[in-house]
């Protein structure tokens, strides 16, 4: 896990260095001759609304990763150890609108779904009897990016988001041997905060490609444990209590995001001028 973290800060530190760099404050030019004499200069403007849409791999960190080598246990589940998932995949959606003329700083407002399960065959649907857990998580955030670069075609993001999450699931536990229990994980809310790090490339005035990697940590606050008095349902259970009760301990539903997806820009223009090259 120091890995992901690690590489998300040094591509955090790399895309920093742009402001070394001069820039042209919120507009970007292109020349080339077009005479001996003469350049043409590109002047174009910074987007002022971004939507952008992306599909991404996700991958547990923390306690949402099974401890077995990514493989379900279920006695770890019931005795609270971890969620018992490692991989899933979901879809992400955003608005993005600048906050300053220059088109540094924008107000993220962003809504996701992910699938975790610990059988890859959960994921694409497909039924069978082997013990498993699966999580369904909806999200919705709002918070900050910094584009370093934002008149250029290709800019650096970072961002740092406030995020809601309703999470509910399924499990089916093999204790002991050979005896099936199925169970339902009953939807619970809680809060928690995403931090993300990019790459957007404009390839024209109006549609832009996107990658990056994000890190999602679902349940920060709210956490709670609670007996339901459906024997084949449970609640959530990432609060420690004393006593303990089955499936109950500290955990945290955290995961990572390799995402990548398109952007749709509005307010982009740009004009052309014929410059005089000066003599000297």
């Amino acid at each position: 896990m120091k890995n992901y973290f690690k590489a998300l800060l040094i591509f955090s530190l790399f895309a920093s260095l742009s402001h070394l760099y001069p820039q042209d404050s919120g507009l970007r030019f292109k020349s080339d001759t077009i005479h001996d004499e003469y350049y043409r200069v590109v002047v174009r403007t910074v987007p002022s609304l971004t939507l952008e849409l992306n599909g991404n791999y996700d991958f547990g960190i923390f306690e949402l990763s099974a401890n077995d080598n990514g493989d379900f246990s279920s006695l770890e589940f019931k005795s609270g150890e971890n969620f018992g998932v490692r991989h899933g995949f979901g879809l992400y959606a955003a608005a993005k609108f600048n906050l300053q003329e220059s088109g540094h700083f924008r107000l993220c407002v962003s809504g996701s779904y992910s699938k975790f399960s610990s059988k890859f065959s959960k994921l694409l649907s497909i039924q069978n009897e082997e013990a498993f857990a699966e999580y369904a998580v909806y999200t919705v955030g709002i918070g900050v990016e910094n584009s370093f670069t934002p008149s250029y075609k290709f800019k650096p993001v970072v961002g740092l988001s406030f995020i809601a999450s309703v999470i509910s699931g399924s499990a089916r536990l093999e204790y002991p041997e050979n005896v099936y229990t199925d169970l339902d994980i009953k939807p619970a809310f809680r809060l928690g905060l995403s931090v993300c790090s990019g790459i957007e490339y404009l390839l024209n005035n109006k549609y832009g490609l996107n990658c990056g990697i994000r890190v999602v940590h679902a349940n920060i606050w709210l956490k709670d444990t609670k007996v339901s008095d459906n024997p084949n349902e449970i609640y959530l259970n990432d609060k420690r209590v004393v006593p303990r009760i089955p499936y109950s301990g500290w955990r945290q539903f955290a995961w990572g995001e390799l995402y990548a997806g398109v952007n749709y820009y509005f307010g982009i223009t740009q004009k052309e001028y014929v410059i005089k090259k000066m003599l000297k």
